[in-house]
């Protein structure tokens, strides 16, 4: 089990959509279906009944939500600790921005912050301010 399957088992799960979990995760949704179809083949377990459009978890994808919770919570916590211990900025920082501001403003300052910290996993994305005030208000983005 990968991190990043774990990742869009939770976000399809808590969406409900495999469209919705791609644009969380901005992954395309065929992306996001092939990690959740390798995680079910590797589980050799069905984790959604699929019925047309509608999704739903099975007892089994009921079963491993929680846990994949918990261990994508713990892993950011020991990010967030060992970075801690070396007084070190690190972590993930999810930024939106327009395509004018990303393209023409941005290079400069992301290029110096990320030579500073270098521990950072900075995700930048472009999309309209709507969008990324959705994304802020559920917790996917940090800044826009």
């Amino acid at each position: 089990m990968e991190l990043a399957t774990l990742k869009a088992f939770q976000a399809v799960a808590e969406s409900g959509s495999f469209s919705k979990a791609g644009e969380i995760l901005f992954l395309t949704q065929p992306a996001v279906s092939k990690r959740i179809a390798s995680l079910e083949d590797g589980l050799d377990l069905k984790l959604f009944d699929r019925i047309g459009k509608h999704i739903s978890l099975t007892e089994a994808g009921r079963t491993l939500l929680p846990e994949a919770q918990k261990i994508l919570s713990q892993v950011d916590e020991s990010k967030r600790l060992l970075a801690n211990l070396s007084n070190r900025v690190g972590g993930s920082l999810h930024i939106a921005t327009s395509h004018h501001i990303g393209l023409h403003r941005l290079p400069a300052i992301l290029q110096n912050f990320t030579h500073h910290h270098p521990d950072v996993d900075l995700e930048l994305s472009f999309m309209d301010s709507e969008k990324a005030l959705r994304l802020i208000e559920i917790g996917k983005l940090e800044l826009a």
